[in-house]
């Protein structure tokens, strides 16, 4: 298989290919940092996205909390996360940062508010 990926980790925004039949057999060309290679190989192996919804929030003035996960997480936990957040009501004061939940549906990585209320 042959992949042209766009690499997202600096600004150079470096063209990378990639071909590969398996993990053990994977050969990228064109990034410019060591960064960008990693990234190919997580792109063609086990792409990560962070996450981004909003929750209910009881805080006045305020109908919903913009969130995100902490860190990226697999691609195929997108849907679930994004039907998990619907049951999620969130009380005030909350600080940009601060966890909505821990080791969300149990990613490794947290879900965060993304602003203060």
């Amino acid at each position: 298989m042959k992949k042209t990926i766009i690499c997202t980790v600096c600004p150079q925004g470096c063209e990378i290919e990639a071909v590969f039949t398996d993990a053990s057999d994977i050969v990228v060309k064109g990034f410019s940092c060591p960064r960008g290679e990693r990234y190919a190989l997580d792109e063609c192996l086990a792409p990560k996205r962070v996450f981004t919804s909003s929750v209910r929030t009881n805080a006045a003035g305020r109908r919903m909390l913009p969130v995100r996960t902490k860190e990226p997480i697999a691609k195929e936990m997108l849907l679930p996360c994004a039907e998990a957040v619907k049951q999620i009501r969130v009380d005030g004061p909350v600080r940009a940062g601060e966890v909505i939940r821990r080791n969300f549906l149990g990613t490794g990585t947290d879900l965060i508010a993304s602003m203060t209320l």
